[in-house]
């Protein structure tokens, strides 16, 4: 589909012909040129389908969606726009939205930018919303630079990431192997590698401060919050970034709650799939509208 002009690709859970039923938008994390897509959500979308009419999208510049139209538009903001005109285009209201790592930046931009369009807030791991970019990352990508078999290092960038590589299937590494082999992926490495990076990272940092500040300010006052963190995430640590997003949600949210899961790294959603969707499915339906 076309949103605002960019092909967009996503993936819906079945329609049942209950079209009461309340819209969830999942959205997932890294930035453009990167392997992230909707597929991510792949253990989750058929399970939280039996309660919400789920979608989830690549994000611009990731996965089968168009790249950005302009070396500008490669910063964080253009994927909540995009997210937005997805939203809109989809004719959703009372959404539930749903993100991860970077795609939980989106999430709670999203929330704060348009309230009157989501119902509840979802969270997920989101060093983005907290902490400037970890450099763990870069380490984790100068070491599978030494590894030539694409699925390897796929993999390798995964589990690293985790608690541990049960939900690393073949199906997951092969959604990943055939967004990586795209011209278009390659095209936006080029740009980010390029400078356009340096300038994502800035801008993150400035993003990051500017929502913080909205939400002390009471800017989710009105969208029940969810907080979901796994204990175990390398990279959005409890200490760092688990917490800390706790403590900014909790005393500016009436209507929010926290949930810590065990044994899970940064993919808690794929590690332990029924803990996150009971959790996430009680919450959308007490405080969903």
């Amino acid at each position: 589909m076309s949103v605002d002009g960019i092909r967009t690709r996503y993936i819906e859970s079945e329609n049942d012909g209950n079209n009461a039923r309340q819209p969830m938008l999942l959205i997932h994390g890294g930035h453009f040129g990167r392997y992230d897509s909707a597929d991510d959500w792949g253990l989750n979308i058929d399970s939280l389908g039996k309660n919400f009419k789920v979608y989830a999208i690549d994000k611009i510049g990731q996965g089968f969606t168009d790249n950005p139209r302009s070396d500008g538009e490669y910063l964080i903001g253009s994927a909540v726009k995009h997210a937005f005109g997805f939203v809109k285009t989809m004719g959703l209201k009372n959404v539930n939205v749903v993100g991860h790592s970077r795609g939980g930046y989106a999430g709670a931009r999203l929330a704060l930018e348009h309230p009157e369009s989501f119902a509840t807030l979802t969270i997920v791991d989101s060093s983005t919303l907290m902490t400037p970019p970890n450099p763990i990352y870069e380490q984790w990508e100068r070491e599978a630079e030494k590894i030539s078999d694409i699925r390897a290092k796929l993999k390798y960038l995964v589990v690293a990431n985790s608690y541990s590589d049960r939900h690393v299937t073949e199906d997951y590494v092969d959604a990943m192997e055939k967004i990586w082999k795209q011209p278009k992926i390659k095209e936006a490495q080029a740009k980010m590698d390029s400078g356009l990076m340096k300038v994502f990272k800035a801008d993150v940092v400035e993003r990051q401060k500017e929502a913080q500040e909205w939400i002390r300010k009471g800017g989710l006052k009105n969208c029940p919050t969810l907080v979901m963190w796994a204990y175990n995430d390398p990279s959005a640590t409890m200490d760092t970034c688990g917490i800390p997003c706790m403590n900014l949600i909790m005393p500016n949210v009436p209507e929010s709650r926290m949930h810590i899961v065990n044994h899970a790294g940064h993919f808690c959603y794929r590690e332990q799939p029924e803990e996150f969707e009971s959790v996430l499915t009680n919450f959308a339906r007490r405080y969903g509208r």
